[in-house]
C-alpha cells in the first residue's frame, strides 16, 4: 500500500523504491523492527509534494510497522559525493518534529537548504549488497558504489552514537557493535542478528551471555530487558579499544 501511495504522489518523478535493513536481510522482528526504505526521484521535490508525502508517512508509519525512509535525487547521489545529500527524511524519531512543522507552517521552508546524512553511506552499501527493488530501476546503477573508508566512517559513527545510549537501548548497541566488529574483522556486511551470531563465535567468551541475551530479545524469545551494566560497560570498553586499535593500523 505504501508503495502504491508513493507512486501516486510522485508520478513521473519517481525513479525507484528500494528496501534495505532487517526486512531485506531476512531478520525482521515485527515487534521492534523498522521498515527501511530509500526512494529515488528524477528531480528535487517541491515543498508541496514533500508536504503531501509527509502527511502520508505520518499516517502510514506504525500501521503496523514503523517506517524509516529517505528520498534521494538521482543526480545528487550518482556519481558519488560526500557527504551524500537527501531531499526528505522520515522516521518515528522525527514524528513530533514533522507534525509541529506541518502545523506551524515551517514546512514551507523545507527547501531553503541542502541537507546531508552520513548514514546514507551505510544504507546504500547494504542496499547494493543485500537490498531489494520494490519498484523501478535496478539498484546498480541507480546507486553508486560507496568508498570503503566512508562506509567505515558511517558505521563507526553509528556505533559511537549507540554507545552513548547503550543503557537505554542495550539490544541495539550490543548487536550493532557485533556487526561493526564483523566488518572490521572480515568485511562482512551483516544484519544485527547475523552480527550477534558472529560475535558469539569470535568475541571473548565472557560476552557470550550478554550477546545471547540481546539476541533472545531481538528475536522475540525474551521480554527481559535488564542487562548486567558492569558487563555491558566492559563490553563497550572492549569494543572501544578494538576500534581505536583498528583505526591505528
Amino acid at each position: 500500500m505504501l508503495c502504491e501511495n508513493l507512486r501516486t504522489i510522485l508520478d513521473t518523478q519517481l525513479l525507484g523504491i528500494y528496501l534495505h535493513g532487517s526486512l531485506a536481510m531476512g531478520c525482521f522482528n515485527p515487534t521492534i523492527s523498522d521498515v527501511d526504505i530509500l526512494v529515488v526521484t528524477h528531480q528535487p521535490l517541491s515543498v508541496f509534494v514533500k508536504r503531501q508525502l509527509m502527511l502520508q508517512l505520518l499516517q502510514s508509519s506504525g500501521q503496523p510497522h514503523p517506517i524509516e525512509i529517505s528520498f534521494l535525487v538521482a543526480d545528487q547521489i550518482n556519481p558519488y559525493q560526500h557527504p551524500l545529500p537527501f531531499d526528505l527524511h522520515y522516521s518515528e524519531d522525527w514524528r513530533q518534529k514533522m507534525q509541529d512543522e506541518l502545523e506551524n507552517g515551517t514546512w514551507q521552508r523545507w527547501n531553503d537548504r541542502q541537507v546531508h546524512d552520513i548514514d546514507l553511506d551505510a544504507h546504500i552499501t547494504i542496499l547494493r549488497k543485500r537490498g531489494v527493488t520494490l519498484y523501478g530501476e535496478e539498484i546498480p546503477p541507480t546507486f553508486p558504489e560507496i568508498p570503503v573508508r566512508y562506509y567505515i566512517d558511517s558505521i563507526i559513527e553509528d556505533y559511537q552514537g549507540a554507545n552513548k545510549a547503550k543503557n537505554s537501548h542495550s539490544v541495539y548497541f550490543i548487536l550493532n557493535a557485533c556487526r561493526v566488529y564483523a566488518y572490521l574483522q572480515g568485511s562482512h556486511i551483516y544484519s544485527k542478528d547475523e552480527g550477534g551470531v558472529y560475535g558469539l563465535t569470535t568475541l571473548p567468551a565472557e560476552f557470550i551471555g550478554l550477546i545471547t541475551h540481546a539476541l533472545d530479545i531481538y528475536r522475540g524469545r525474551s521480554n527481559e530487558r535488564d542487562f548486567d551494566l558492569d558487563l555491558l560497560n566492559k563490553f563497550a570498553a572492549y569494543m572501544d579499544k578494538y576500534i581505536r586499535d583498528w583505526q591505528k593500523t
